[in-house]
């Protein structure tokens, strides 16, 4: 009993030593990868438009510099901030016209090949068409010429998109940021890109993007309206002529014979004049469409473009209902109209817009309410950048610029100014880094400035040249209340910060 007992200890012994190692192995893996990723570190000029991994766009007055942590995630070093982008970056520089590419892209040539492009990926312009899949259900295209089959898209030199399940899109890039509720075929010079369903071509082929990577888009394509009767029976049961679709009644395929044999999506024919009733509502149950079809979120204004389909004359009303803070507001819409602007709203804001029409029941005569789309959406949130003017050596200030954002509004713009240096402790006889509590200034604005000027007295501080001084715009006022901006500039008297 004992020999088995010490071969039980043996065993033990030797799972407990081969996960130890296993454990320390993966430590100094750990190790490894986080020292060589913190060496890995690339230059932003000023100029760049950038995403972070929340998908908010921003755009560098300065240069930064993009590094990379352990876990393949990037992140941009920028006025004394650590702003994550994500695993994938996509940087375009609006003064070269050049792009960036920053972690895994799959390029997908004219021929169907599949080219993996990794870590750093540099197009000198964009003049030239790509093609990538980020992700799944992401996208980007590049190229001089980017328009939907519809034309309501026009956009050039690149456009990111993002698919939800559903097969519906987020379109954005420097000058656009909006999304597609229908059916969209974005074209380019030499490729289109049927973006519901993940579908590219060249012009020779398809090549079914889904199979990269794979996908969880869920859109299904609508199927196709079909009518199977023929003109006599069209005119005999409903006193209209409609012209069958391809491979109805007197065709030969699976779709259609002259036996009347009818699918689910085709109305039988009767003699039966309370079945007649049901079989007209069901075409026009069949026929209607209404729906948005584009929404833009802007800064103060939300876009729509919807469609109004309403052959039988049904709807009593037709409007939009938005939930605003403490209340909701009723927009009614016209029939004949397409396009409805709701303005007047707060940047950085939530809003929940509904998309309604009314009907009346023919049996007790009451109002009905259907709801036809719906959307959360956000206001966009104002760009503001601070920099530094002038320092009068002399008068002891410091004078900065704030660069506001063209389009918004404000009154006045609240900033703070504070200090990073290095002191002596005592106790420990090493330096010890300190801030001093922030030197707040604000200025008033006026209309049509594209940028205003204030001053901060600096005189009571003794600043060396290797002082770190950050400046910090910390919020904007406006009718609409107070924003939260803090966006940051932080330098140095003997040159900006690195």
């Amino acid at each position: 009993m004992r020999r088995k007992y010490d071969l039980r200890n043996k065993r033990s012994f030797i799972i407990v030593m081969i996960l130890v190692i296993l454990v320390i192995g993966i430590f100094f893996l750990f190790i490894y990868k986080y020292q060589n990723a913190s060496k890995i570190e690339y230059e932003v000029s000023s100029g760049s438009i950038i995403q972070d991994i929340n998908k908010n766009y921003f755009s560098l007055d300065d240069d930064a510099k993009l590094k990379i942590r352990w876990n393949n995630e990037y992140y941009l070093v920028y006025n004394d901030e650590n702003i994550n982008l994500g695993k994938n970056v996509i940087i375009y520089n609006e003064i070269t016209g050049g792009m960036k590419l920053y972690g895994n892209f799959y390029e997908i040539k004219e021929d169907g090949k599949i080219v993996e492009c990794r870590d750093e990926t540099v197009l000198a312009n964009t003049t030239n068409t790509k093609f990538y899949k980020i992700a799944d259900r992401e996208y980007l295209l590049v190229d001089t010429f980017i328009r939907s089959n519809d034309k309501s898209i026009d956009t050039s030199n690149y456009l990111l998109v993002e698919l939800d399940k559903l097969g519906n899109a987020k379109l954005s890039n420097n000058k656009i940021n909006l999304k597609t509720i229908t059916p969209t075929t974005l074209i380019t010079t030499k490729y289109q890109f049927d973006i519901n369903n993940e579908i590219l071509n060249y012009g020779k082929y398809d090549i079914d993007l889904k199979k990269i990577i794979g996908t969880s888009n869920q859109y299904v394509p609508e199927e196709p309206e079909e009518d199977n009767q023929t003109d006599n029976d069209i005119g005999t049961n409903l006193g209209t002529n409609t012209t069958p679709a391809p491979g109805g009644f007197g065709g030969t395929d699976g779709n259609g014979g002259g036996s009347g044999n009818i699918s689910d999506d085709v109305i039988n024919n009767t003699d039966k004049e309370d079945e007649e009733d049901n079989t007209l509502e069901q075409i026009k149950d069949k026929t209607k469409k209404t729906s948005v079809i584009r929404v833009y979120e802007g800064l103060t204004s939300i876009d729509f473009d919807y469609v109004v389909y309403d052959p039988y004359n049904e709807y009593t009303s037709i409007y939009a209902e938005i939930v605003k803070p403490n209340k909701v507001e009723t927009i009614y819409l016209s029939k004949n109209d397409t396009h409805l602007v709701i303005d007047k709203l707060a940047p950085d804001t939530d809003y929940i817009v509904s998309f309604i029409y009314t009907t009346v029941d023919t049996e007790t005569g009451e109002i009905e309410r259907n709801t036809f789309d719906k959307f959360d959406l956000k206001t966009r949130k104002p760009v503001y950048s601070i920099s530094v003017y002038g320092i009068s050596s002399y008068e002891k200030k410091l004078t900065y610029k704030v660069n506001l954002q063209e389009g918004y509004s404000i009154n006045k713009v609240n900033v703070s100014l504070s200090f990073t240096y290095k002191e002596l402790d005592e106790e420990t006889n090493q330096l010890v880094e300190k801030q001093t509590p922030p030197i707040t200034s604000s200025i008033s604005v006026t209309d049509n400035n594209k940028y205003v000027l204030g001053s901060i007295d600096i005189s009571k501080y003794n600043i060396s040249y290797d002082t770190l001084i950050k400046l910090n715009i910390d919020s904007v006022e406006s009718n609409n209340g107070t924003i939260m901006i803090n966006s940051s500039y932080t330098f140095k008297l003997g040159g900006k910060y690195d």
